[in-house]
């Protein structure tokens, strides 16, 4: 008789219990039956079959969502080292009912079942983690694949899990060194090649990853460690343009009207052609060491350690398409879907900018895990700590065409924008030219720069008890508690930045090669150092800070939020015989979480920044129940019912708002936070069914309905009272006090709401060519589609100078795709594999980063993402453990394209070009 080796269920049973919690309580119940069962079914005669490469990693992922109790997906890396993507997140996204949201050309944000990535939460070996963004959730991109062993996407709630999403929760897993058999030491190099060059100076489509592991185990078996070591530098090089925000009705009554062409035309304020170049290089490390000195304990230190550091060469062409700061028209318009997206631009005034963006990321995250085993008790000890920080620095350097001391000389040229096609924009002076392009101060100024700062900081412990049971329905009862502090604090210091005298320059010994921006039809555009063209031709940079009369402006760009979390839960392990072909599994239990969040913040009184206060206290009770009924012929079905929650984004905790008077119209404005927000509350319901074909085959549909209690969006009060806050602002913030000054005004905040719905269905297979014919061996496919669906929409609010909306009116929830679907493609045999995967999202709105570093919602377009990959690896001889590998990502060069309600109106189009891969795998 052959079975699958028992060693891949022993490495699933140690992992789910290995990361400082007893989260895989439900797994060990099931794998420790399954391998008994394998086991006693011959016990005398039994041959180990083992399989590596992709097929084994297929075999361990279905191994851990068939064995689970509650509703899973799953990612392994049988070897060391193998997972293919560049960071975990491209693996994510392949797994049924998962995708990402792109920034820079990588996979970053996770949206699972369609929904906003802050619906999902994120856990490193059982344990919460910090972030380097504005939000709570992680980017996924600063985990590298090479250093995890494998990851579960819990679908359903599980009581023993703390940090839970609503969406789901990403449990990601590094490797226990005494959970391999012996020693092992891999290395992997892959030089890379991005299809995008000759973009100018610092474009360099060139770079590499490299990766070195090392598992092994002394004092016979007892003592284990394991360190890893991953570098990733790659390419940045993204051509792209855009336009100014928001689009808006051809309007009499605004500044910017253009007699022209008709009233009510929709029409853009500027547009911009922009290339980024640099670098992007990211460290990755981690160790564990692990000792079981006898059977009664066992105690695992983990410490993990990235850090991201990227270089942004951003240089554009751009123009103001508004009556700024001449009138200027538009001559032959093209109309399409009542938008001008295309004709010849009159008096007009173009700008090259060059722009450099720095970001340093830093996570360190450390934790110590200890077991005690007494006889049917189990106690489990841990501590933890992790630390985020990201530094940021931008500066905006800009010229402008410069003749005989004149400045403001208008050009004209032509313009064109469509639905999936990359803009274009001409002009007909030469803006490359450095005779005639001048830093100085032109139509938007000399530039500016903002040093934005964020730490975000978690300590944690915690403490389980599980009581094993012999009989009745209850294989185990556990118990336990957790408690977490949690402060993340934002900082941006700004300053307008501006020449000496006030004067324009000629750029001479800082100047670089143009920047090519043929691909929008745009030429080229003069480019030059940043820091030695601000070190040469500027004054010296003074950053203003909220405590300064000033810059009043940045009081909401300042604030500190605190958690403080209690976490209590009670659950039992459900595994009872109900009839010769029916078995009952799962769990049911509880969790109460005691939340106390707050943020500090500044405020203005009589223009001085002074420090306050605002927060909330919360309980949640949190019940979980899921059944799994294991029928016949490897069937199952997966019932789970239980109540979720997500708390608030921390950006949306802080207590600092953005306050101010329009210096024209004299009508009060702002945007802030809400520490007094609940959390997003659900009722889920869950269902699934599987049938498994042996141990790389299956088939799944589920289906999942959220009854939403409570949920956050955006709140636009049209007449706020603003009365209270006149003695903030500066005593001479209008030239003439006597002057009438309204007191209402519109102010945007995040608010409560209650009802709604979130519903979906999944539909996942895995197949191999074997179950139909032996012709097909070494062949297989894993497909995947979810289609998403939510009864809520909110307001995004009209564009001002404090809230920052895009006026898209009704949209759906953020991160909503309703449409995701994935196909994977693979051949495997003799030492040689091939695989070709996509992975597509519908539209959704997306929360991005605008000009100004504001988030803003855009709708973006659905896009398709194909892979490719060729492997060969030596099974014996001299070269045994050597692979050689070759990737295609991106195959077909996919757009981002971010649109304002209609797709004509185009905001940003971004092509990040394909990414080649060749490298060598060895393992000794």
């Amino acid at each position: 008789m052959t079975t699958i080796s028992n060693r891949r269920l022993a490495r699933a049973v140690t992992r789910s219990l290995s990361g400082g919690t007893a989260i895989g309580v439900a797994l060990l119940c099931a794998t420790a039956a399954h391998a008994q069962q394998a086991t006693t079914a011959n016990s005398s005669e039994l041959e180990t079959v083992i399989v590596t490469g992709i097929r084994a990693s297929i075999e361990e992922s279905i191994g851990l969502k068939r064995d689970s109790g509650s509703i899973v997906e799953a990612i392994s890396a049988e070897d060391i080292g193998k997972l293919p993507d560049t960071s975990i997140a491209d693996s994510l996204s392949r797994l049924p009912g998962l995708t990402s949201q792109r920034a820079e050309g990588r996979a970053s944000a996770i949206s699972l079942r369609g929904t906003d990535p802050g619906f999902t939460s994120a856990l490193l070996n059982g344990r919460e983690q910090v972030s380097t963004g504005h939000n709570r959730s992680i980017e996924f991109d600063q985990y590298p694949s090479e250093l995890l062993s494998s990851v579960l996407v819990y679908k359903t709630p599980d009581s023993q899990l703390v940090g839970q999403g609503l969406a789901g929760t990403i449990d990601l897993r590094t490797t226990r060194p005494l959970d391999v058999n012996n020693r092992a030491i891999v290395m992997n190099v892959r030089g890379e090649m991005n299809s995008q060059d000759d973009m100018g100076a610092d474009s360099d489509e060139k770079g590499y990853r490299a990766s070195f592991s090392y598992i092994d185990q002394f004092l016979d078996n007892t003592l284990g460690i394991t360190f890893g070591f991953a570098r990733l530098e790659s390419p940045l090089a993204i051509q792209g343009a855009g336009s100014y925000e928001p689009w808006h009705p051809n309007d009499p009554n605004r500044d910017n009207y253009h007699p022209e062409v008709a009233n009510g035309l929709y029409v853009t304020d500027g547009m911009k052609i922009r290339a980024d170049m640099g670098k992007n290089r990211r460290d990755g490390a981690m160790a564990a060491i692990q000792w079981r000195p006898s059977d009664a304990y066992e105690t695992v230190l983990d410490l993990y350690y990235t850090k991201r550091k990227q270089t942004d060469n951003a240089r554009s062409l751009e123009v103001n398409l508004g009556n700024y700061p001449m009138g200027g028209g538009f001559a032959d318009p093209v109309i399409a879907d009542g938008t001008i997206v295309g004709g010849t631009l009159l008096n007009r005034v173009p700008l090259a900018r060059n722009f450099l963006f720095k970001t340093e990321d830093e996570i360190f995250a450390t934790g110590w895990n200890n077991k005690w085993f007494a006889g049917q008790w189990t106690f489990i000890a841990d501590l933890s700590y992790s630390k985020a920080e990201r530094d940021e620095q931008q500066y905006e350097t800009n010229g402008q065409y410069v003749a005989g001391g004149t400045s403001n000389i208008p050009d004209s040229g032509f313009f064109s924008l469509s639905r999936h096609d990359m803009p274009t924009l001409r002009f007909n002076m030469n803006y490359a030219d450095p005779a005639s392009v001048r830093v100085g101060p032109t139509i938007y100024g000399a530039g500016y720069s903002k040093i934005p700062h964020i730490e975000d900081e978690l300590k944690s412990a915690r403490f389980d008890v599980i009581r094993e049971l012999d009989t009745g329905w209850l294989a185990n009862i556990a118990v336990g508690a957790n408690y977490s502090d949690r402060s993340k604090d934002k900082v941006q210091p700004e300053a307008g930045l501006s020449t000496r005298d006030n004067a324009y320059f000629q750029v001479n010994e800082h100047l670089l090669a143009p920047t090519n921006l043929s691909y929008a039809n745009a030429g080229r555009a003069l480019a030059w150092d940043v820091m030695g063209v601000l070190g040469t031709y500027y004054n010296p940079i003074v950053y203003g800070t909220p405590d300064q009369r000033d810059f009043a402006y940045l009081v909401g760009k300042n604030w500190e939020v605190t958690e403080k979390v209690t976490t209590g839960y009670l659950k039992g392990e459900l595994d009872r015989e109900l009839s010769s072909n029916v078995t009952l599994k799962g769990n049911v239990g509880l969790q109460v979480v005691q939340t106390e969040q707050s943020s500090e913040a500044l405020r203005l009184v009589n223009g001085v920044a002074v420090p306050f206060g605002d927060g909330k206290d919360y309980t949640d009770v949190l019940p979980a129940l899921n059944l799994a009924f294991m029928l016949p012929s490897e069937q199952a079905v997966r019932v789970g019912v239980a109540k979720e929650i997500a708390r608030a984004r921390m950006d949306q905790l802080k207590a600092s708002s953005e306050i101010g008077y329009d210096a024209g119209s004299g009508q009060p404005g702002g945007s802030g936070g809400n520490p007094r927000l609940d959390p997003w509350r659900a009722v889920a319901y869950d269902i699934s069914y599987e049938r498994y074909f042996g141990r790389n085959a299956y088939l799944s549909l589920a289906g999942f309905y959220k009854d939403l209690k409570t949920y956050i969006y955006s709140q636009t009060i049209a007449d706020y009272d603003f009365s209270e806050l006149r003695a903030t602002l500066p005593d001479d913030y209008f030239n003439d006090p006597t002057v009438f000054i309204p007191t209402t005004g519109r102010f945007t905040r995040p608010v409560n709401g209650e009802g709604g719905n979130l519903k979906g269905v999944e539909l996942s297979v895995a197949l191999t060519g074997e179950l139909f014919t032996d012709a097909l061996s070494g062949f297989g496919t894993i497909l995947s589609v979810s289609r998403t669906e939510s009864s809520i929409t909110i307001q995004d609010p009209p564009n001002n100078q404090f809230t920052g909306g895009n006026g898209l009116g009704e949209i759906p929830l953020p991160g909503l795709s309703k449409t995701v679907w994935n196909a994977t493609l693979y051949y495997e045999n003799s030492g040689f594999s091939a695989r070709v995967a996509t992975r597509s999202r519908s539209k959704y709105i997306g929360e991005v980063t605008n000009f100004a570093n504001d988030r803003a919602f855009k709708y973006v377009k659905g896009d398709q993402i194909t892979d490719a990959q060729l492997g060969y690896e030596f099974g014996q001889g001299t070269l045994r453990g050597l692979a050689l590998l070759l990737q295609v990502n991106n195959v077909t060069n996919e757009p981002y394209i971010a649109y304002s309600v209609s797709e004509v109106r185009q905001q940003d189009f971004q092509q990040y070009g394909r990414q080649y891969l060749l490298g060598v795998n060895y393992r000794l």
